[in-house]
């Protein structure tokens, strides 16, 4: 009876994009890169080296991420844990899940206990939400409402005013 309680099954498994990807046009990187440039060019004038290099090792970030598309990766929720990127987070490790939609995908969101990471974020794919919901809700509490922190609010109203392209 107690090795029947050990053995790990696979409750939900499924494969989806391991990131949003926007294709972005030509306009939204000349445009981004015209206000890095800007911010560069202020931060040499003070004599921010450093800074000039961050913003351009930004630039090329933000075009690498916006030119290559994501790879696909496998998601599982087992009996012992939430298994993804190749890292299992024990059901112990976790606190609360909710769910959000940005630029038509669904993402689940996973708090856990410890600083890193933090919070997971899945790409749901072509699985249901609420199929979802009813496997994770055996082990930790839905959250109806994500919370949202300063810097949630700062970032979200920066992207709501500034647009790029």
């Amino acid at each position: 009876m107690e090795e029947e309680h050990l053995e790990e099954k696979i409750l939900l498994e499924w494969e989806a994009s391991e990131r949003i990807f926007v294709k972005r046009g030509k306009k939204y990187f000349q445009n981004l890169f015209g206000v890095l440039f800007i911010l560069a060019a202020i931060a040499v004038f003070f004599r921010e080296f450093l800074l000039a290099l961050v913003l351009g090792a930004l630039g090329f970030f933000l075009y690498a991420l916006g030119t290559t598309p994501p790879g696909k990766t496998k998601h599982q929720i087992t009996s012992h844990c939430v298994n993804t990127h190749g890292h299992e987070y024990p059901w112990e490790e976790l606190k609360d899940f909710w769910f959000s939609k940005t630029n038509d995908e669904t993402v689940l969101h996973i708090d856990t206990k410890h600083f890193y990471p933090g919070r997971l974020f899945l790409l749901l794919g072509d699985v249901k939400k609420v199929k979802v919901a009813s496997v994770l809700k055996q082990h930790i509490p839905l959250r109806r409402r994500p919370p949202e922190d300063l810097l949630e609010r700062l970032s979200s109203e920066a992207s709501r005013r500034i647009k790029l392209g």
